[in-house]
This record gives C-alpha cells, structure tokens and sequence, in this order.
C-alpha cells in the first residue's frame, strides 16, 4: 500500500516536470519559428499584443479570484519566457542589452515550475542561440557566455527545491494543526454529549475527569488556530 502511494508520488511528480518541460519547448519553438519566419519583423508589434492579453487575463483572474491550481503557473511561464526572449531578439540577440535577464528567468522557473526544468530551460536557451552563432562565426566569449547557463544550471535548481521542500513542509504543517482542530472539537463534542446524557449517572471525580478532557480539547484547539 505504501508503496502504490510512492509510485503515484513518483509518477505526479514525472508528469508535471514532463508537462512543465513540454511548455518550455513550446515556448523556444515558437520564438525559433517566428523569428525565422516572414513576420519577424513584427516582433514589437506581437510583444505589445502578448504584455495586453496577460494583463487583461491576470485583470479578469483577480476581479474572478480565479486560484493558479489548475494551470500551475503555465500560462505566466510560457509568456514571460516568450516575451523575454522576442524582446531579445529584437534588439541585437546575444548583443542585448536585456541579455542578463534571462539569467533571472532562469530562478524564477524554478519557483514556479518543478526545480528540474530549469535544465530544460538552459538546454533550450543554448538550442535557440546556437544556430546564430554558428552562422556568424561567434567568438569564444559567445561560447562561453552560452555555455554559463548549463554551469549555473545547479544553483537555480537548488534554491528552487529548498523553496519546495520549504513549501511542503509549512503546507504540512497547516494540515497537522487543521486535523488537530479537528479532533479536539470531535473529541470535545462526544465529551459533551457523554455529561448530557450520563450526568445523572457520573460520579464526582469522572465529572472532574471529563472536564480537565473539556479543557484539554479547548487548549488543542486554540494551539491549532494559531499556528
């Protein structure tokens, strides 16, 4: 039995690095096909239109108070990550002035997605490069400042899992203080109904023993609520 709980762990835990990955290929190939395409030069015009329609979407999700469970953070990777990288295409490639921030793009998957795509996420970036670089002779220091991302590759993916597993504790700890409250109200009501029904019948000291139970429950679950 616990070892059917760990499979489906393991096996959640794949899908949503494989889902998460998928995006990021969805992502640089779109941004590869649309630059090498007759409409690369309407870059601008396509970023105007995609920073709208997230700020409308993100508008209407907060007016629905829409939660992020279901997506998880896909539509905002996938445009952010594509937004980004046409911006850099647009003003000089790997010569951008806006070059470094996907150093920070590459932090902040890992705090959305699963820590593990930020390898994804530097292989696609080095992919999407590569063939410019190869077509105009890149110098060492272009294929070095490629080659940075697989290097820094670990540090991202670390802060990103300690953020999980941090995640994860506090998500456990709320659930523990929520099934405590629980029981001390539960074990507080049958205390209750035993006085009401059995009082007549209860000697001295049970009383006395029900109540300290009563007082027990009352301490557990204000220990609960303030957690």
């Amino acid at each position: 039995m616990m070892l059917a709980g760990t499979q489906k762990i393991a096996y959640y835990y794949c899908m949503k690095i494989l889902i998460h990955s998928l995006v990021l290929l969805a992502s640089f190939g779109f941004v590869f096909v649309w630059e090498q395409g007759p409409f690369s030069d309407f870059t601008v015009q396509l970023l105007a239109i995609m920073v709208l329609i997230y700020l409308v979407v993100q508008f209407v999700r907060r007016k629905l108070k829409k939660t992020d469970e279901v997506w998880g953070g896909i539509p905002d990777v996938f445009t952010l990550n594509t937004a980004i990288f046409l911006l850099i295409y647009a003003t000089g490639q790997m010569a951008s002035w806006f070059f470094f921030l996907l150093y920070f793009l590459g932090f902040g998957i890992t705090f959305i997605f699963e820590p593990a795509t930020v390898f994804v996420f530097a292989l696609g970036t080095i992919a999407i490069f590569v063939p410019e670089v190869l077509k105009n002779g890149g110098s060492l220091g272009t294929y070095i400042q490629l080659g940075s991302f697989l290097l820094i590759s670990p540090l991202p993916y670390f802060f990103g899992k300690e953020y999980r597993d941090r995640e994860d504790e506090e998500q456990e700890i709320q659930q523990l203080a929520e099934r405590s409250e629980e029981a001390g109200t539960t074990i507080a009501k049958d205390v209750e109904d035993v006085i009401a029904n059995e009082k007549k019948n209860l000697k001295p000291e049970d009383m006395e023993k029900l109540n300290e139970i009563l007082e027990e429950t009352q301490d557990l679950r204000s220990e609960a609520s303030q957690e």
